[in-house]
């Protein structure tokens, strides 16, 4: 699969329209909604029997992707739902998309990151491209369940995806996240909208479209979508994709800046190497007291010590605690350290004072977008 071919995204009842995006030398992806709720063996018979049915009526060279609906999952701190039993669905739910010849996952409408992260290290499992649209608060400055765009995107981008974006049926609103995250993307940049024209005459709607497809394509949205359009609509704004230039926008590669970025759920923190961890904290299931004390006493990150794979659990209860300052995780444990990293929300740094092996400490870190420190 070419990941560098711009795309234009699709919705099933539009399958039609696919050869009208090929036609412009974009790669259609047909993206097939698949039901909100947790894999269950209801849940799997649905969606199984939408998969098949959408695999035969796939217009030929078009991207099949399964759309896993993100939005409607409230895990831990924030909701009921342990945070590994959402991660378990999106695995059981992307190796069955996988199984039944879907090329790619789309998380879709995450409205915060723990949402997203949840899609992600989930339905990676099944080795399919991951992509992954957030949805927008207001006027498009935060996540629609709250929390900072660039630290969700930071955050995503470590963790392997192959794609980043945005939903939203009032294209305005995309602009200002768009423009947060243009400087930095080393994977493609969507952005999904829909038609809202009503009773617009075809030819309006065709310029409206062309030109909200412009505008997107240079703040970096290489990869878009227009759902609800019809024919007319479809042509113009594929053919203004097409023909769209590269995003003119210097791009930034912060790993390779002196200044280390890690994330929490509300913000990017710029770090430098000399950077001071407080002494190290136990891992337990009720940090607050311990951590607003550490944030009063002007420490620059919290430096947290698991010992056991359960302290993973303890971190996912502590996240809405998690927000102010940067977390270090400092263990001689390797399942312990993975269970935490996996559970915390954001990018989160490793401890190099760690008594395991340098090389294997980089490898666990990797898998969950981590810095070394």
């Amino acid at each position: 699969m070419d990941i560098h071919r711009r795309r234009f995204f699709l919705e099933y009842i539009q399958r039609e329209l696919c050869p009208v995006a090929e036609a412009a030398g974009l790669q259609p992806v047909l993206a097939v909604p698949l039901a909100e709720g947790l894999f269950d063996e209801v849940w799997a018979a649905q969606a199984k029997k939408t998969l098949e049915e959408a695999k035969g009526r796939c217009p030929a060279g078009t991207e099949l992707c399964a759309q896993l609906p993100a939005g409607g999952l409230l895990m831990e701190p924030y909701g009921e739902l342990p945070f590994a039993q959402g991660v378990a669905h999106y695995a059981a739910a992307a190796r069955l998309a996988k199984k039944k010849g879907a090329d790619s996952i789309l998380v879709h409408r995450a409205g915060s990151l723990l949402q997203a992260r949840a899609g992600v290290l989930g339905a990676r499992q099944a080795g399919l491209p991951v992509y992954v649209t957030m949805e927008i608060a207001g006027e498009g400055e935060d996540l629609l369940r709250g929390g900072n765009i660039l630290s969700a995107f930071v955050t995503l981008q470590e963790l392997g995806i192959a794609a980043f974006g945005f939903y939203s049926a009032v294209a305005g609103i995309l602009q200002e996240p768009l423009e947060m995250v243009a400087p930095y993307p080393r994977v493609p940049l969507i952005a999904i909208t829909r038609d809202l024209t009503g009773g617009l005459p075809i030819p309006e709607t065709q310029e409206l479209f062309a030109s909200r497809v412009a505008r997107q394509a240079a703040l970096g949205a290489a990869w878009q979508g227009i759902w609800g359009g019809g024919e007319p609509e479809i042509q113009a704004a594929a053919c203004a994709l097409a023909k769209a230039p590269p995003c003119a926008i210097p791009l930034v590669n912060y790993l390779s800046e002196e200044e280390i970025w890690a994330a929490g759920e509300q913000q990017v923190f710029y770090l430098d190497g000399g950077i001071e961890f407080s002494d190290p904290i136990p891992c337990e299931s009720d940090m607050a007291d311990e951590i607003i004390r550490l944030e009063h006493e002007g420490e620059e990150a919290i430096c947290i010590q698991p010992e056991t794979p359960e302290d993973g659990y303890s971190i996912s209860r502590n996240n809405a605690n998690l927000i102010r300052l940067p977390a270090a995780f400092l263990s001689d444990d390797e399942e312990a350290l993975d269970s935490v990293l996996f559970a915390y929300n954001g990018r989160a740094i490793v401890d190099s004072r760690s008594l395991l092996p340098e090389e294997r400490l980089e490898e666990i870190a990797r898998r969950y977008g981590a810095v070394v420190i």
